[in-house]
């Protein structure tokens, strides 16, 4: 199960990283991520709360590699 869960953080992630690239954080829909990662909008405020939250998940990721 927790591989399961940390599958599905990650395609959100990885989705939203794409989005916010592509698209700029502000006209990124939250929808969108959920599609994009082919999960569900509950799925992703479930495991982010809030698209800024998301965010910045993504760049601390991003300044720690």
């Amino acid at each position: 199960m927790k591989d399961e869960n940390q599958g599905t953080e990650q395609r959100i992630k990885d989705a939203a990283k794409g989005l916010f690239q592509k698209k700029g954080f502000a006209a990124t829909k939250t929808r969108e991520i959920a599609e994009a990662s082919e999960t569900n909008l509950a799925l992703v405020n479930y495991y982010f709360r809030t698209k800024k939250q998301l965010f910045d998940a993504i760049m601390l990721e991003t300044l720690n590699v």
